[in-house]
């Protein structure tokens, strides 16, 4: 199915608007964003509609459940930049508030992100995530060590530089232990929307998250 939307004229729209950063700016091109946004809309609810079809955690969720506004939130901010310079929306149980493992799109001029995980869980379900990686570890290994995955995604997660308490050092997956959150990510190149498809490439290279996501995601259950 063709796409509603042109990912190289939603950069090019950021660009300007990262350059222009204010309120003046921001009205004057109001129909510009808008005619950018909603047929971006429209894609990203094919796109929960695709990754529904091969996880239940997605259906039902609707787009405005997933995509997050343009306008940032500077009151506890000392950037007072009124607008983010991207467009991005979580598919998981929740939407954009959940803190289960979850799929991430993002579009941002110079930082495309197609990703999935736990972002900066809370300390006990941290402490659960590590036990579980620990007690379960060849199942885990298997996981992450699934060509489909490995072929995409690279950890792009915080990490501690030593072993957390209780933990011996020389553990062998001291690696996976000492993160502070569980993200893989990969980071295609403009070329890669630049197709009538693009809903569907990102839904299929979606898809080799979801073992990740089901094994992270025993914790909350």
């Amino acid at each position: 199915m063709k796409s509603a939307s042109n990912i190289k004229a939603i950069l090019s729209f950021l660009r300007q608007l990262e350059a222009n950063n204010d309120r003046v700016w921001f009205k004057a091109h109001k129909e510009d964003y808008d005619a950018l946004r909603q047929p971006w809309e429209a894609d990203m609810g094919r796109l929960i509609g695709l990754v529904a079809d091969y996880d239940d955690n997605v259906r039902g969720l609707g787009v405005k459940d997933c995509v997050y506004r343009i306008y940032r939130d500077i009151r506890f901010s000392h950037d007072k930049s009124p607008y983010k310079n991207y467009f991005s929306g979580v598919l998981g149980k929740g939407g954009r508030h959940t803190v289960m493992s979850s799929y991430y799109v993002h579009f941002e001029p110079g930082n495309l992100m197609i990703c999935g995980g736990v972002w900066w869980p809370e300390k006990d379900i941290l402490a659960r995530l590590r036990s579980l990686i620990d007690a379960e570890s060849e199942e885990f290994l298997k996981i992450i060590e699934h060509p489909d995955l490995t072929s995409r995604y690279q950890w792009e997660s915080d990490t501690l530089k030593t072993m957390p308490k209780d933990w011996p050092k020389d553990h062998p997956l001291a690696k996976y232990l000492k993160m502070k959150e569980y993200i893989l990510m990969m980071h295609p190149d403009e070329d890669y929307f630049d197709c009538d498809d693009w809903v569907e490439r990102v839904a299929e290279d979606l898809r080799p998250l979801k073992p990740l996501h089901d094994f992270l995601n025993y914790v909350f259950e």
